[in-house]
């Protein structure tokens, strides 16, 4: 599997996990499965930046080869300049609110005890 695909299907597990809050603050495995891929957009983000590869290059360079005619690049390509921002942004805020969701369950749970 592509790196790039993995990340966006990650990227769509954060959205969809985040849309579920409510049911996943209060279980640990689903804090812990939501955690993951946060920690993979977060790394694959960081490597992206800092790395050989610049989507927009490669994603521009492909557009046109596949369509010679077309003069001008459609919109979209546009977040293809700022995935790798959107994936930290996403991976590191949803990581901390899961993370902080997970210490809150530990605390309450330590305190039962």
């Amino acid at each position: 599997m592509n790196p790039l695909i993995l990340s966006l299907i990650c990227l769509i597990l954060v959205g969809v996990s985040a849309n579920l809050i409510k049911i996943i603050k209060k279980n640990r495995f689903l804090l812990w499965i939501s955690i993951l891929p946060c920690i993979y957009i977060v790394f694959y983000g960081v490597y992206v930046t800092l790395g050989p590869t610049d989507l927009y290059e490669d994603g521009s360079k492909n557009y046109f080869l596949i369509n010679p005619e077309e003069k001008e690049l459609p919109v979209i390509f546009v977040l293809l300049k700022f995935y790798q921002y959107i994936l930290i942004l996403v991976g590191v805020i949803f990581g901390y609110l899961y993370l902080r969701y997970l210490k809150k369950l530990n605390n309450i749970k330590n305190t039962l005890d």
